[in-house]
């Protein structure tokens, strides 16, 4: 059996696209995993910031903010799915509505809130696992790396395929978080911590705290994008399927997140290092037994899926980018089973890299977290404002009241993001936007560049299409050694001309003597040029005699390379052989004169049998 086709599955045709399109149960699972996991860390990240002395008067408070600003810009992103059907990401909003610069910010703080969502969300399921497991603390590195080459074989076999696996621990997540919600909530057990009264401090100091535990909280709204991101991938309706797949993760996790800081505040939970919040609220509310093991299990499963809400994102992103040649067109191709598999090799490897680079550790990921998603948060919404003011229509000043609230609450909360994460790491997410916008730019210039040079509207039509220089064209053909492979060019060359000749440049004094020796019991009609190397270089030689050649008889035209070369019957094989054809052939595509116009390049491949 194939071992591709048993791992990722047989390739599907391009009109089983339609059998690929996800329900409304199985798209809550796929697009809402990263936004249902939060509530694993932003509560915790809220304490962590408040402190002991903060966190009994303002976790709740902040909590409440946190619910409310989430409805807002849900009630943005509603719209933005009934005005751009067919995907209306941040990046395709802020483009056709505030113009290509703001579309490029909003694209790159997207694709890097995608890659750091995989490296934080995994680096959180291993803590989850961690604190049911304290022997497993050291191995969290390797736990990431696992779960995540899992998601990308799953996802290389196709969104509906890693729907079917997906759904389940999803929605096992959600009935456990609310039934241990709905348990602690009503439960009379006394609390672990007894509420200790608050000292005076000075307001300014309660206020740069608050704002911080604010912006670490806000880490629960990452992840709201990707409904409207892929609006494509719903079953008909799909903008409707879309919009009530979106009330319902709002509802969910508005319960979750409010429910989950409420039981912390009721049982007085200390964030520590060995052990998460998750994991105290589930010990307080059910002891140490089986369920309290079904809630790490559990939490564990949905933070790991998380990442896969990227997977859903990340290459839906790029193969817009692709499309409009921001980024290698290559990441526009639905793969065999008709996932954008560049998309989602490239994101599990800049997330390896994440993971590597910060040793799983969930603390030092998050404050490079929520910067890229509220930025373009931000710009999605002032697109929208701007979309409606120019189509007008029913209801058009209620739409773009909507959308400016949205826009303004998510500005604020992102300068809140700046000022407070700016120096625990979210300096390198404000430093990387601007680099990836030039990246894009110059991509797309290249891009442009190039169809300008292929148009056949930019003239010199007829000297491609009136053939050019002599019916008996000069070639040459570069050799090493004669074998089946070399003879093989030979003739093809002598098929072309009469004017043919064989190069080979001297670096090894008895290779050439050999090769002398076969060319003169051979019999060869071809004559052999032999070019001396003193520094030992074959490639320069040999372009200095092609120029020499082109000099010679010009109404031939340009010289015409014939290259011989062999293929190993295994692709490992090449390592094993000096590639002297391809290094010729780059010398040739790359290193060419200025003036040089195009030469033609002709490699005869001998296909080896083992």
């Amino acid at each position: 059996m194939n071992l591709a086709k048993f791992v990722f599955g047989d390739p599907l045709k391009t009109e089983n696209i339609a059998s690929e399109k996800l329900t409304k149960t199985k798209a809550l699972a796929i697009f809402s995993s990263d936004i249902l996991s939060s509530v694993a860390y932003a509560t915790e990240e809220i304490l962590l910031a408040l402190g002991v002395l903060f966190s009994c008067a303002f976790s709740l408070p902040i909590a409440g903010i946190i619910v409310g600003l989430l409805f807002v810009i849900v009630a943005s992103y509603w719209q933005t799915i009934e005005a751009y059907p067919n995907s209306g990401g941040a990046f395709v909003v802020a483009k056709e509505n505030l113009g290509e610069f703001f579309g490029l910010i909003a694209g790159s703080a997207l694709l890097i809130d995608y890659t750091l969502t995989v490296a934080v969300s995994l680096s959180a399921g291993s803590n989850a696992i961690a604190s049911a497991f304290p022997s497993l603390s050291t191995y969290t590195v390797s736990i990431c790396l696992g779960v995540l080459l899992l998601l990308v074989v799953l996802n290389l076999r196709g969104s509906s395929e890693s729907a079917n696996v997906l759904s389940i621990p999803t929605y096992f997540f959600i009935g456990l978080m609310l039934i241990m919600i709905i348990c602690g909530a009503f439960s009379s057990a006394a609390p672990q911590i007894v509420h200790k009264k608050m000292p005076e401090v000075s307001s300014w100091l309660a206020f740069v705290v608050v704002l911080r535990a604010f912006a670490s909280g806000c880490s629960v709204l990452t992840g709201i994008d990707t409904i409207a991101s892929g609006v494509t991938a719903f079953r008909k309706p799909q903008y409707k399927n879309a919009q009530i797949t979106l009330l319902f993760m709002t509802i969910i996790l508005a319960s979750m997140f409010f429910g989950i800081t409420f039981l912390a505040h009721k049982y007085s939970i200390v964030p520590t290092k060995d052990e998460t919040v998750i994991s105290q609220i589930a010990k307080s509310v059910f002891g140490c037994g089986f369920w309290y093991y079904g809630v790490q299990f559990a939490t564990a499963c949905i933070l790991f899926l998380a990442a896969n809400t990227s997977f859903s994102g990340f290459p839906r992103l790029a193969g817009i980018l692709a499309r409009e040649k921001y980024i290698p067109t290559r990441f526009a191709r639905l793969g065999d089973r008709l996932a954008f598999s560049n998309g989602i090799i490239f994101l599990a490897l800049m997330a390896t890299f994440l993971i590597l680079m910060f040793g799983g550790d969930l603390h030092s990921l998050i404050p490079l977290y929520s910067l890229g998603v509220f930025t373009s948060f931000t710009l999605s919404q002032a697109g929208m404002v701007k979309h409606w003011i120019m189509k007008r229509g029913n209801g058009w000043l209620v739409k773009t009241a909507i959308n400016a609230f949205g826009s303004l609450a998510s500005f604020i909360t992102l300068l809140i993001i700046v000022d407070s994460k700016f120096l625990q790491g979210a300096w390198i997410v404000v430093a990387l936007i601007p680099v990836l916008f030039c990246i894009f730019k110059k991509i797309n210039r290249r891009y442009a560049a190039t169809n300008t040079e292929l148009d056949l509207r930019n003239g010199n039509i007829g000297d491609l299409l009136n053939p050019t220089g002599s019916s008996q064209p000069k070639v040459v053909v570069p050799v090493s050694r004669i074998h089946k492979g070399t003879l093989a060019a030979l003739r093809f060359a002598a098929s072309l001309s009469d004017d043919v000749k064989a190069v080979a440049v001297n670096i090894d004094q008895k290779e050439i003597d050999r090769l002398k020796l076969t060319w003169r019991s051979m019999d060869f009609p071809i004559p052999l040029v032999l070019l001396s190397s003193p520094y030992r270089s074959v490639v320069n030689p040999f372009l200095d005699f092609l120029y020499e050649q082109d000099e010679r008889d010009p109404e031939k035209g340009k010289t015409i390379v014939v290259m011989p070369s062999f293929v190993p019957g295994k692709f490992w094989q090449n390592i094993l052989h000096n590639q002297t054809a391809t290094i010729f052939k780059t010398a040739l595509l790359y290193r060419k004169r200025r003036s040089e116009q195009t030469r033609v390049i002709v490699e005869i491949p001998y296909q080896m049998k083992i």
